[in-house]
């Protein structure tokens, strides 16, 4: 007789991490065929080492969540191997895809059992959803085995070894970043990347996750645009089943009440921790107090040593970084419009990345934004999609203003290096700023 499980429950126990174990709880529950007997336990959790551990650890998921996906092959001696996809509906796991199908008289084996939500059953292999790319998600082996009654199967991840560590990476809250990885396998591959980019998001804590390993001296860099946010290489090869602790995490001066005293402390905090690259978030108008705190917090650091990235304002004030002296280099991802004179006098500045221009106070005679700078030394990035810029009247004020029709990345400006009357080293139009 041919028993086919259309409704199935599956069990699952929390992997031993390091030192941590887990107690075994026994419950039971009614399916639609009888009760059964059920081995429940917690999602095999990761926990943060203390390996470059920042602020409070973050175990990442910690339990079974809607839409999950356990993919199980079995080999039944009547009806050869079969594979099977079981979706959790929140409650209990039902069968999703495949079929599982065995006769009354035999036990099946379960050869294997995956989490692995990154991939899919097709023709008998484990392959990459279409969209997913290895080491973004888990990649877990546990066991399964039919229970005495033959009523249910019982998978357990309980003696499972990741044989991947995992890289948190602490940044901002629902933010888009790109992670530049060099030497680096993913978890569910052999394959060693060389060079690999990665575009995640980070969820509302803040973090992003790689699964994988990494080698000595594997590299990662971690970006939000243009914007710098973390650079990391690895002393010695990363340990299995170890999580570990990457600061891409950028200081917050949008709080109202934030008073001009705190931001100061604030920057200097990250000053004097050795920090050369200065990550800020500010609200979108910021003013000119703001910036000057900014500018009072950076005053020991030396001439052309920082690189500052202001996220999140877009419009800069007139004379914005009068008196900026120690900037190397400045990136405003997400700023729209500049006022006149914002970066005039900064002969040290290296490199000028912005966003996507729509309004630019000043003009090449008068009041300019990067009067007194040394142009044809700046390394100037703009928004793949930024437009030429028009000179004329507007609001009673000289200033520019973006052609809605030519890009800039066309034009015969973009070709001669030159950008609002300037002349730059090198003027790039290669990211799309969100």
């Amino acid at each position: 007789m041919k028993k086919i499980f259309q409704y199935i429950i599956l069990a699952v126990v929390t992997i031993v991490m390091a030192s941590c174990t887990s107690d075994i709880e026994e419950t039971t529950a009614t399916t639609g065929k009888s009760n059964v007997q059920l081995v429940v336990g917690e999602f095999p959790a990761f926990g943060d080492s203390q390996t470059r551990a920042i602020g409070t650890p973050d175990p990442g998921k910690t339990s079974w969540a809607e839409g999950d996906e356990l993919l199980l092959e079995m080999t039944s001696n009547t009806y050869g191997t079969q594979y099977a996809t079981f979706k959790y509906n929140g409650s209990s796991w039902e069968l999703a895809s495949g079929e599982l199908s065995y006769k009354e008289d035999e036990v099946p084996t379960f050869p294997h059992v995956y989490y692995a939500p990154n991939y899919k059953w097709e023709a008998g292999t484990l392959v990459l959803k279409e969209g997913k790319v290895a080491g973004t998600d888990e990649y877990i082996e546990g066991t399964a085995q039919i229970t005495p009654n033959g009523e249910a199967i019982t998978v357990k991840f309980s003696e499972a070894t990741r044989n991947y560590s995992r890289l948190r990476i602490a940044t901002m809250p629902n933010k888009p970043i790109t992670v530049t990885i060099d030497r680096y396998t993913p978890a569910g591959s052999s394959d060693m990347k060389w060079d690999q980019n990665y575009a995640l998001t980070s969820d509302e804590k803040g973090n992003a996750y790689l699964y994988g390993n990494f080698v000595t001296n594997s590299r990662v860099d971690v970006k939000y645009g243009e914007a710098p946010l973390a650079t990391h290489k690895f002393s010695q090869a990363t340990v299995n089943a170890k999580s570990y602790a990457l600061d891409a995490t950028v200081v917050s001066l949008a709080d109202e009440g934030l008073t001009f005293d705190q931001i100061v402390e604030d920057v200097k905090k990250e000053l004097y921790a050795g920090k050369t690259y200065i990550n800020l978030i500010l609200a979108p108008d910021v003013d000119e107090e703001t910036l000057e705190a900014i500018n009072i917090g950076l005053k020991d650091a030396r001439d052309g040593s920082i690189n500052l990235t202001l996220i999140g304002c877009k419009k800069i004030p007139s004379r914005g970084f009068w008196h900026f002296d120690m900037l190397k280099s400045i990136v405003l991802p997400d700023v729209t419009e500049i006022g006149e004179n914002a970066f005039s006098d900064r002969s040290g500045l290296q490199k000028v990345v912005l966003g996507n221009l729509t309004k630019v106070y000043g003009n090449v005679r008068n009041n300019g934004i990067f009067d007194g700078c040394e142009t044809r030394f700046i390394d100037l990035v703009l928004s793949k999609d930024q437009k030429a810029m028009n000179d004329g009247e507007a609001e009673g004020r000289y200033c520019w203003t973006a052609d809605i029709i030519t890009d800039y990345d066309l034009s015969n400006e973009h070709v001669s290096k030159k950008f609002l009357g300037y002349e730059f080293k090198s003027i790039t139009c290669r990211y799309k700023f969100e």
